[in-house]
């Protein structure tokens, strides 16, 4: 009995905050930090506005870090979010917003100050983003990603696994 109950909890919880999240509007209906097989792009489906084979996805050596950062007009955006899958870590800015003045509950943010160290506490990426998007294929392992925006700075913990994409949403409060 207390089996079921825990696992009935355990439940109800992840059902209550994937639910929250994604009622609160900053989310598609996927949940803030999600792991998926990498989609490889097919040559007819190159972007002409964003360089996406910049990095050659997965193609990195083992010391090697390439990202892209952007996504400002809706054009932008509808391209980062049908490349994402193909990189191995995606990472999104989103900040809240007053609904009342805008009719939305959260925006885009773009120049986000981004630096993510390594597992030996090197700096890998120092950077301020174009937009709201960053995308980028590392060698495997865990890295330490700090993102600062007006001030505010969030921290996060990832590890990259080979042929899994991984998703992070920061939310700064309005």
């Amino acid at each position: 009995m207390q089996y079921f109950r825990l696992i009935s909890s355990a439940i109800t919880i992840l059902f209550l905050s994937t639910f929250h999240a994604t009622a609160m509007g900053f989310l598609p209906p996927e949940d803030l930090s999600e792991t998926h097989e990498l989609e490889i792009a097919k040559s007819d489906d190159i972007a002409t506005e964003v360089d996406f084979q910049k990095c050659l996805p997965h193609k990195v050596s083992p010391d090697e870090v390439c990202y892209i950062s952007g996504g400002i007009s809706s054009d932008e955006v509808s391209q980062f979010k049908s490349r994402a899958k193909e990189y191995l870590l995606e990472i999104v800015f989103v900040q809240k917003t007053d609904p009342q003045e805008n009719d939305r509950i959260e925006e885009y943010l773009a120049e986000v100050q981004l630096q993510m160290k390594d597992s030996k506490g090197n700096l890998v990426v120092d950077t301020t983003t174009e937009g709201p998007f960053f995308l980028a294929d590392l060698p495997l392992g865990s890295y330490q990603i700090t993102a600062e925006h007006d001030g505010v700075i969030k921290n996060n913990t990832v590890k990259i696994v080979a042929k899994k994409h991984q998703r992070i949403v920061f939310l700064w409060p309005k």
